[in-house]
């Protein structure tokens, strides 16, 4: 099922996130234009820590009526989710699209405790079938913005004020009569020193 998925996938960030490693010195390998070394999990141990979604706070999933799995098998896919700072305290945040109703922002406190800010945050794109979501600097003032494609309303730009509160200017940046989209990919691909944008 596709909470299923979403709880994999939760689980994959979390995993990046715990990654157990012995305490060794490493022993690096130079290249031509980089080094590395090998990293070794704990004997005995796979170096994840499973965190209940009640001891976090984070609470979401991502169900899909069976009717709308019947009108659009392209929702089957899942949806997307994006890690950042959003509020400048250091500490990374988690951004969830979902298909059905609102998205959700949770705000990191710490100690692996977060809380829903999407209302207060103003990024919940209710309905819209969110597919996929960016936080990046796009407006150039060094705090994080957040794009979001939707196959079932318009793709959304929202820009941060720095403290985690956004204002959509979806319009403004030209994107508000595209929809459909399901990913994207920011770059300044034509060297002028601002990012551009390519939607899937």
């Amino acid at each position: 099922m596709v909470c299923n998925r979403i709880k994999k996938a939760v689980g994959v960030i979390i995993a990046l996130l715990f990654f157990g490693c012995e305490e060794t010195t490493l022993q690096w390998h130079d290249e031509i234009s980089h080094r590395w070394a090998y990293l070794r999990a704990k004997q005995g141990q796979d170096g994840l820590i499973q965190l209940s979604s009640k001891n976090t706070g984070v609470t979401f999933q991502n169900d899909i009526t069976r009717e709308l799995i019947a009108a659009n098998r392209a929702l089957l896919n899942g949806s997307g989710v994006t890690t950042g700072d959003v509020d400048g305290d250091g500490l990374i945040d988690i951004y969830f699209c979902r298909t059905e109703g609102s998205n959700v922002l949770y705000r990191n406190l710490g100690g692996w405790k977060f809380e829903d800010i999407t209302d207060k945050a103003g990024v919940a794109c209710k309905d819209q079938f969110s597919t996929g979501t960016v936080l990046s600097d796009i407006d150039g003032d060094n705090d994080l913005d957040l794009l979001v494609t939707a196959l079932g309303g318009p793709n959304a730009v929202f820009l941060n004020d720095g403290s985690g509160q956004f204002h959509e200017v979806t319009k403004e940046a030209g994107l508000a009569g595209n929809s459909g989209a399901t990913t994207m990919a920011l770059a300044d691909v034509d060297g002028d020193g601002d990012l551009d944008i390519y939607m899937a």
